[in-house]
């Protein structure tokens, strides 16, 4: 056939019989009179066979109606063709095909010749079908874990009011106490609820943290296999970015419940407000405006925060504002201002340090709140909304916040005045310190890996992250099998990575097992949890904590710091 081709053509001819990708030609009326090699190949036909609409043959059956209708269209408009469809590859299998044409046109717009390509997308296809299970999975958990809530907080509203009744009997007996019993019982009442939080907070952040995992790594794992424009790619992204925002949000409930310090550093309070209205602006109505004043130097506006917690802070106090404004609408304003020691609006505030500081208020001009309400707004389980709306844990935990941050946050507002939140965070100078990213093939190893994790997902998804960064992997979905496969070849292992929380052995105890065989292997512990590695864990082998729920790269990155610091101690 080339024999009757110019040098250019047969050129041609051999670029597209070579691309990936089908490429096919159709006459004016749409008969189909050329087809590059990936095209039979695929479709397992051959070459030069007598048939007059060789796609109907391969086309599984009930995709034939929508894909000759659509070409017809484009055939009578000349518009350009697109169509999603099912082809049966030469093994038998139908592969999902996603086939595009365009008409060239001559000088006068006549139709001359349609230029069509065909590109397999089964794995994109294949991929959002799962991160759609993943997301159903999450919300299912999601519901039931907010009936849980919603159950305890009943529980508790009826225990307080069970309280009130008998305080209010006690206060008839002994009025000379009544001012001494009511604040008591005020302390009591927070703690209690207090514990409540730190008790449902521990059981639900193993179930969270796991399926977070598993969505965050798979998520992780296929956007590096769809090229950037792939189709399902920018979907895909959103879903990596909620699940983030998710696990951030266990790890924030967790940390007010115990009352732990968190990571802190040097943050630009203006760059969480800007981030805030950018997530703010499309979930709110169009009959909310939203106003931002910021009238503070760009090397004045810096707090020492954890900047997760902060943006908390500031998308709870807007969320609450824009509700206060349903329906009718109104306006939110934001605004931020420098005040300096010595301030007189820091008068009220003795116990703050006497340094200068950030003034946020948060403003809305919605329906207002009677005293009753103010007196109660911080309270743990206080809420205003409808049953189902809210878990009244909004404000107790943003005021938490603010306090661990060294600042002090309070409210102003009557009925049909609107509502004023004003925060006050000690300002600093420190220089903001920019990470700086590792090189992705830093992240890579050959070592030979021994993985445990008793949810089969996790083994899954680590075995299949570890091995796209090169390394062998050994999996186990419990600790005794893990000891099991340890014992019988303990030189046969680099590293151990295990889950913190597992039926039988724990993953310190297995560390604990698998180091009395050989003393000098390194473990890395996943937890859901704030864990830190002390002194009685590193003579177990366990050289770093890895927190759930984690991607390919903090994976990777925690791996090689453990080896690559395990291979410095053995040099000279």
């Amino acid at each position: 056939m080339t024999d009757s081709l110019n040098p250019s053509e047969e050129l041609y001819r051999f670029i597209i019989d070579t691309i990936p990708q089908i490429v096919w030609t159709a006459t004016p009326d749409g008969a189909q009179d050329f087809a590059n090699l990936r095209w039979y190949e695929f479709n397992g036909l051959i070459p030069g066979e007598p048939d007059p609409e060789p796609w109907r043959s391969i086309l599984h059956p009930d995709d034939v109606e929508i894909t000759a209708r659509k070409w017809k269209h484009s055939l009578e408009t000349g518009e350009p063709y697109s169509c999603l469809h099912r082809n049966r590859r030469f093994d038998g299998q139908y592969r999902w095909v996603l086939s595009r044409a365009v008409a060239q046109k001559d000088a006068d717009g006549r139709i001359v010749r349609w230029i069509g390509s065909g590109t397999d997308i089964t794995e994109q296809k294949v991929a959002e079908a799962e991160l759609i299970r993943y997301r159903d999975h999450l919300e299912d958990l999601v519901r039931e874990r907010t009936e849980e809530l919603v159950a305890a907080k009943e529980r508790a509203e009826v225990a307080t009011r069970a309280v009130l009744e008998a305080n209010d009997q006690l206060e008839m007996r002994v009025e000379a106490r009544t001012a001494e019993l009511r604040r008591t019982e005020r302390e009591l009442r927070q703690a209690q609820k207090m514990e409540a939080i730190g008790t449902l907070a521990a059981g639900i952040a193993h179930d969270f943290n796991n399926i977070l995992t598993s969505i965050l790594g798979f998520t992780d794992m296929v956007l590096h296999k769809v090229p950037e424009g792939g189709t399902g790619r920018a979907e895909m992204q959103q879903v990596f970015i909620a699940a983030q925002r998710a696990a951030d949000l266990v790890r924030q409930i967790l940390s007010f419940s115990r009352h732990s310090e968190q990571e802190r550093k040097p943050v630009h309070f203006s760059g969480v407000i800007d981030d805030a209205f950018r997530l703010l602006r499309p979930s709110l109505p169009t009959s909310i405006a939203m106003v931002k004043d910021v009238d503070v130097p760009s090397d004045a506006d810096k707090v020492l925060a954890d900047p997760t917690q902060l943006h908390q802070v500031l998308m709870n106090l807007c969320t609450n504002a824009a509700h206060a404004m349903l329906p009718e609408g109104g306006t939110l304003t934001v605004s931020l201002h420098a005040v300096p020691a010595g301030s007189p609006l820091l008068a009220p505030y003795p116990f703050l340090a006497p340094v200068d500081h950030l003034h946020l208020l948060v403003r809305d001009t919605g329906r207002g709140m009677e005293s009753r309400i103010l007196e109660r707004i911080f309270d743990p389980y206080f809420t205003t909304k409808p049953a189902g709306e809210g878990t009244g844990l909004g404000l107790a935990v943003v005021q938490g916040i603010v306090k661990n941050h060294g600042g002090v946050i309070v409210v102003h507002s009557e009925p049909g005045g609107g509502t004023c939140f004003e925060v006050f965070l000690p300002a600093v100078s420190l220089e903001i310190q920019r990470e700086e990213e590792l090189p992705e093939q830093l992240l890579q190893g050959s070592e030979r890996i021994l993985f445990v994790d008793d949810e089969e997902s996790l083994t899954v998804l680590g075995q299949g992250i570890l091995e796209n960064l090169g390394y062998s992997v050994v999996i186990a979905s419990n600790s005794v099998a893990a000891l099991d496969l340890f014992r019988a070849d303990p030189s046969g292992f680099d590293l151990v990575i295990t889950d913190l929380t597992m039926p039988g052995l724990s993953g310190k105890a297995l560390a604990r097992e698998i180091t009395t065989l050989r003393p000098d292997i390194p473990i890395i512990l996943c937890t859901g949890y704030k864990e830190t590695v002390d002194e009685r864990d590193a003579e177990y082998g366990i050289r770093a904590c890895l927190m759930k729920p984690y991607t390919s790269r903090t994976l990777g990155r925690t791996i090689r710091q453990v080896l690559d610091q395990k291979s410095d101690s053995r040099e000279p």
